[in-house]
């Protein structure tokens, strides 16, 4: 399938971290009914995760106008290859 490795604990706390920073820009902005929204599919696995509520809000704001969205930085095996 093509799937990476496992990602190692340092790894994945460091991307867990770098999503938080990033949410601190763009979550008071966010809608009230956006952030519910984010916040009921970033703990439905039951772990929260800062990783998965920056990938909803960006999607959202992708989705509502492709051309004009935040490029915000989410976690990547690849982000420091840019």
């Amino acid at each position: 399938m093509g799937l990476a490795l496992p990602q190692s604990f340092a790894d994945c706390m460091r991307d867990e971290t770098t999503a938080q920073e990033q949410l601190s820009t763009v979550w008071g902005t966010a809608p009230v009914a956006l952030r519910d929204r984010c916040e009921g599919e970033a703990t439905a696995g039951g772990s929260q995760s800062y990783v998965d509520l920056l990938t909803c809000v960006q999607m959202a704001e992708w989705a509502k106008s492709p051309s004009t969205a935040t490029r915000l930085r989410g976690a990547s095996k690849d982000r420091n290859s840019q």
